[in-house]
């Protein structure tokens, strides 16, 4: 068992912003089981797998051996950890590969997507708290040859401890937000000891590589490569939803409100009532739990629904079909004529664009897109984005998107040709990452 101050390391202290930081771990440490149980109930945790978040694994037989670890924190990092798992096995990378996480969601996102991936061996587990102790108990575990942070979920014992037994860190498709980028000012020591650590950070843009070299990061170890929030070479369509919708629309024009929060689903009803019964809507929260919650919105607004996680299907006399389920985004963007992407109407930061980019879909968003910035502005520059505050703007915009069909057909083929562009970053970014790995191994 390792102290407060010692790295887990035989001979290597860790250094006094470290040590504050655990500090913290140790004084809640009694509370973190309740906590988990509490998450657990409110179905932000897996009851069944609260031992990974401790670094407990007896219920795990199957933990691959020295495996390249990947850790993403939702849904869009796990995409991003999926895409860069198909090109490290494309350029000859054996694996096996170990993906963590720490959402439900993400999870079975991973679970559904990683079966198309034949030619690699991918074990999820959940992130451990960063407690140093459970950090220890994961490292110790899992023995990974590497380990790859995807986007911005930055969590200091994980990082440096992962260093201090000599794997190799990577920090690949990185970013952080306005708030995110001036906490880590506001704890420069800690920080320093974090954004020194990685052997190289692949940062979406040069603002996001600016703000690495200000936290600390050598300049040396900062390349640009784009973010890797990229849907999979291959959609995954089901015939017989596709189907069903477009009996059920009967001729109107689809809008598809996708990856919706609390807060804009309201304003999506507006938009479609604005619309009117030429067009039909379809609603795919960002949480699937909510459906429920949605439909009564909508039936107290007086909207006809359905729900999909309910088994219903989508009637012409349904102006709303709200589909709460998983892995069955790439069916919606096959039938939809226009898309709105949630998380953007509230200040989430806007969720993944290429995903309705590579349908041929532009895409309508509010201005909430920080977590996105550099695809968003990538697609305004293209004419590609189009920019709404409210249910008017909203409606005006998905209008406007196929008002003119010769239009609607230039885009689309100007949509599809920037994702085909964005889809060849993963192998960039491979190649980058194992030629990381062999230098590390050689310089031990």
């Amino acid at each position: 068992m390792t102290d407060r101050y010692n790295s887990g390391i035989p001979g290597r202290e860790i250094s006094g912003p470290i040590r504050h930081y655990n500090l913290a771990w140790h004084l809640v440490r009694v509370f973190l089981p309740l906590m988990t149980r509490l998450r657990a109930r409110k179905g932000k945790e897996d009851a069944q797998r609260l031992d990974e978040r401790f670094g407990l694994y007896h219920h795990r037989p199957d933990l691959p051996e020295n495996p390249l670890w990947l850790h993403a924190v939702s849904v869009g990092e796990s995409m991003a950890a999926l895409a860069l798992i198909r090109a490290l096995a494309k350029a000859g990378d054996r694996g096996p590969y170990l993906v963590t996480t720490n959402t439900v969601t993400a999870a079975e996102r991973i679970r559904t997507a990683s079966r198309s991936i034949s030619d690699a061996e991918i074990t999820h587990l959940y992130q451990p708290l960063d407690h140093p102790q459970l950090v220890d108990r994961f490292l110790a575990a899992t023995r990974p040859r590497a380990a790859i942070f995807l986007e911005s979920d930055f969590w200091p014992n994980l990082i440096t401890r992962a260093t201090q037994r000599q794997i190799p860190v990577v920090f690949a498709s990185s970013q952080m937000s306005d708030s995110a980028f001036a906490g880590w000012q506001r704890r420069a020591t800690l920080a320093g000891e974090v954004f020194k650590t990685p052997h190289q950070v692949m940062t979406v843009d040069k603002l996001q590589a600016d703000r690495f070299a200000a936290l600390g990061t050598p300049q040396a170890a900062i390349k640009t490569g784009g973010s890797l929030k990229l849907p999979a070479a291959e959609p995954v369509i089901d015939p017989s939803l596709v189907q069903q919708i477009t009996s059920a629309a009967s001729g109107r024009k689809i809008l598809l409100a996708a990856s919706t929060h609390k807060g804009e689903e309201d304003v999506v009803l507006a938009a479609a009532a604005k619309l009117g019964a030429g067009w039909m809507c379809l609603l795919a929260p960002r949480h699937p739990h909510r459906g429920r919650e949605i439909a009564a919105r909508a039936k107290g607004a007086g909207v006809s629904c359905a729900r999909r996680a309910d088994g219903s299907d989508p009637q012409p006399a349904h102006s709303l079909y709200i589909v709460d389920t998983l892995g069955e985004m790439d069916s919606l963007f096959a039938v939809a004529d226009a898309v709105f992407l949630g998380g953007s109407l509230v200040p989430r930061g806007g969720h993944n664009p290429i995903e309705p980019v590579a349908a041929g879909l532009p895409v309508i968003s509010g201005p909430h897109i920080f977590k996105n910035q550099a695809e968003f502005d990538a697609l305004a520059a293209r004419g590609l984005l189009r920019s709404v505050t409210d249910a008017d703007s909203l409606a005006a915009a998905a209008i406007a998107a196929t008002s003119d069909a010769a239009a609607a057909r230039r885009l689309s083929a100007s949509a599809r040709k920037f994702a085909a562009e964005a889809g060849k970053r993963p192998e960039l970014a491979a190649r980058s990452i194992l030629k990381v790995i062999k230098a590390a191994k050689r310089d031990r």
